[in-house]
């Protein structure tokens, strides 16, 4: 019988992660040769390096915490909610919802954002490096609700 506090179940979980693995790990290796090509060409390409860095070790670091979730176990945060909040994906592309839990961001569907309030008590299952959700559970409501709402 499922717990009745859980909120979002994500049973793909490792899915996403492996399959942010095998698309991030090469692009940022062809991001980081393009970096390496293109720096050997300065001060002509400054704007090709910066944009390459920028890119390359944004997707680097990314794909590094994904791969090392592949060796990881799943672990538990329990803590409060610090702050909620929406924001759009790259280029304006969709908008995605954000939960701040004792110092950690996660991302959370729109529907378990909607039913959650700053100071809430949860207890998150995730992937330690990527902090992938799959698991939220509310283990106690904030009975003040904060004024400012997101």
């Amino acid at each position: 019988m499922p717990d009745p506090r859980v909120i979002e179940e994500r049973t793909a979980s490792r899915s996403t992660v492996m399959r942010r693995a095998l698309i991030l790990t090469p692009s940022a290796i062809v991001l980081l040769i393009l970096l390496t090509i293109s720096s050997t060409y300065l001060p002509y390409s400054f704007l090709a390096v910066a944009v390459l860095a920028l890119g390359g070790i944004s997707a680097a670091f990314e794909a590094v915490s994904a791969l090392r979730d592949l060796r990881a176990e799943p672990t538990t945060t329990t803590g409060t909610i610090n702050r909620l909040w929406k924001k759009s994906r790259f280029m304006l592309i969709g908008r995605v919802d954000y939960a701040l839990v004792d110092g950690q961001l996660f991302e959370l569907r729109s529907t378990t954002a909607m039913e959650l309030r700053d100071g809430d008590r949860v207890i998150i299952d995730h992937w330690p490096h990527t902090n992938t959700v799959i698991s939220l559970a509310l283990a106690a409501r904030e009975t003040n609700p904060p004024s400012r709402r997101r």
